[in-house]
């Protein structure tokens, strides 16, 4: 599928990532995965550390290239469909926390996608692709209604982020964290 984008809220202790930019089979506007990861959810999965499902353990090399033994991770669910979103179903998946960044896989089909912060321009491009590509609600809209619900998104963003803090463990703990995105931690 390329290049997408998703917008991660959170409802509770529950992960959600809409799709900012659809595809032919899941479209923009859609959840495209899930993820509890609340104490409780963690446990009834089997063995946890830490509040989630028990870690990765990397060999020597990929540690040295992540910074990291041990990767988290959550179990979730992920949207799947056939072209034009029909037959959409939710799939067994678990978020994998990797460095800087997270992926999600899919593992019924054995497919995973790695996310990461986009870059402003990187964020433009993929809009307008998708702006282009006729599959977007805001494909026959003007320039102004873009921004505003890109505007919507960034507000929504900053809200969250007002409100989140990660304790030492890396997991989500409580509010007013001000330091987000360059916290020791955040994605390891």
């Amino acid at each position: 599928h390329g290049f997408e984008m998703v917008n991660v809220t959170y409802v509770g202790d529950t992960l959600v990532a809409y799709k900012v930019t659809g595809d032919q089979n899941v479209p923009k506007g859609e959840v495209s995965f899930t993820v509890d990861l609340s104490l409780d959810a963690a446990a009834s999965k089997g063995p946890t550390v830490a509040g989630g499902l028990e870690p990765i353990q990397l060999g020597k090399k990929a540690a040295a290239q992540w910074g990291s033994q041990y990767l988290q991770r959550f179990a979730g669910q992920g949207q799947v469909a056939s072209k034009g979103y029909r037959n959409a179903q939710w799939l067994e998946g678990q978020l994998i926390l990797v460095s800087q960044y997270f992926s999600f896989a899919w593992l019924p089909i054995s497919h995973q996608v790695f996310f990461g912060r986009p870059s402003a321009e990187l964020t433009l491009k993929l809009l307008r692709q998708d702006r282009q590509s006729g599959r977007s609600p805001l494909a026959d809209d003007n320039d102004a209604a873009t921004r505003q619900y890109l505007e919507r998104c960034l507000e929504e963003t900053i809200l969250l982020e007002d409100e989140m803090e990660i304790n030492n463990e890396g997991f989500f703990a409580s509010h007013n964290q001000e330091d987000y995105y360059t916290q020791s931690g955040c994605f390891e």
